[in-house]
């Protein structure tokens, strides 16, 4: 115990951050187990009630929004609700029913007494829509909490003092660190303007969040693919091996930090749009594989040293590991996109 709280103290944006992830998935199971969430089908001729609540919807218009060309730019459905659960306090009180009006947006959900309803389809009428609802209360709020916290335990990591970052950094000539660092950021905006898609925009990307999301993740990619070539290197030349090993360990830190920044901003678009911030999508779930796979490597020091490892051992092993690793980003971005689909099939 006292060696545990040494620890704490000597790096506590390092524990924090294993403290968030926890948090998130604590959140997560909460949603899982407590929440509520589904698919509601909606015709203009017909009031339908919410699913495990005593809400009634009704739709009372549905619009298509389109640009000057005639490419959608937002799907507007005008909802009428009435809470009967409120209804039944106020005829019990001589009162009337009130209907409440309410209007769900692309990337805009509808929030009406703890339930949320995001736009997800619409029939080829233009007389019925598809939402999504979600009734999260405790879930959404310990989960963004995590979110919040991990946001600033990454940030504050490279500012701790007693970090095995800092300690590789110190090994390194500030102004190629520097010099790397601007290009693989220019390197990465180049990227995310060739791969973001090209107007006109589906509805759902058309909000600020697509290039944030896009050019955090291409950083994380582009560093990644830094860490590939050194791994080449190192094993084509003993005598690079020591340089490679420690270059591709300081920049693991920001490369996993941007691909977990990255998912999270998604997870926040995705449940602005579709009222979960978690799908298990394909490209959802091979970027969080991706994660852990990278995550094994920035732990690797720790792992090599339970296994015993040669100095030598640890350095092959770890090139190996980082070629190995930058298949899974491939797979995550090609693979995914061509061979699975889903979602995020237009990436």
């Amino acid at each position: 115990m006292p060696l545990l709280l040494s620890s704490m103290r000597s790096k506590p944006f390092t524990w924090l951050l294993h403290i968030a992830l926890a948090i998130i998935i604590v959140g997560a199971c909460v949603t899982h187990f407590f929440g509520e969430q589904g698919e509601i089908h909606l015709r203009a001729d017909k009031a339908i009630v919410v699913p495990h609540s005593q809400i009634s919807l009704f739709l009372w218009d549905f619009q298509i929004l389109n640009d000057d060309a005639g490419n959608p730019v937002d799907y507007i459905s005008e909802l009428r609700l009435l809470d009967r659960s409120k209804g039944e306090r106020r005829e019990a009180k001589g009162e009337s029913l009130v209907v409440d009006e309410g209007i769900v947006r692309m990337n805009k959900p509808l929030k009406y007494h703890g339930w949320r309803f995001c736009q997800s389809d619409y029939d080829s009428d233009g007389q019925g829509v598809v939402l999504a609802y979600n009734y999260d209360p405790w879930g959404i709020g310990i989960t963004y909490t995590g979110y919040a916290l991990l946001l600033v335990a990454m940030i504050a990591f490279f500012f701790q003092k007693r970090s095995r970052f800092r300690a590789l950094l110190q090994g390194q000539h500030a102004w190629l660190m520097a010099g790397l660092g601007v290009a693989v950021v220019v390197l990465a905006f180049v990227m995310t303007k060739v791969v973001t898609p090209k107007p006109p925009l589906q509805p759902v990307l058309q909000t600020p969040l697509l290039g944030i999301h896009v050019s955090v993740i291409m950083i994380a990619y582009t560093l990644f693919a830094v860490v590939m070539v050194n791994g080449i290197i190192g094993l084509c030349s003993k005598r690079l091996a020591q340089k490679t090993y420690t270059l591709s360990s300081v920049l693991l830190y920001p490369a996993e930090f941007c691909l977990v920044a990255g998912i999270f901003i998604g997870a926040v678009w995705a449940n602005m749009s579709w009222g979960r911030y978690w799908g298990w999508d394909p490209k959802e779930t091979w970027a969080l594989i991706t994660m852990l796979v990278y995550a094994v490597l920035i732990h690797w020091p720790w792992i090599a040293g339970k296994l015993k490892m040669k100095p030598s051992a640890v350095q092959t092993a770890y090139h190996i590991a980082s070629i190995v690793a930058f298949a899974f980003v491939l797979f995550t971005y090609f693979g995914v996109s061509y061979l699975l689909g889903g979602l995020h099939s237009y990436a």
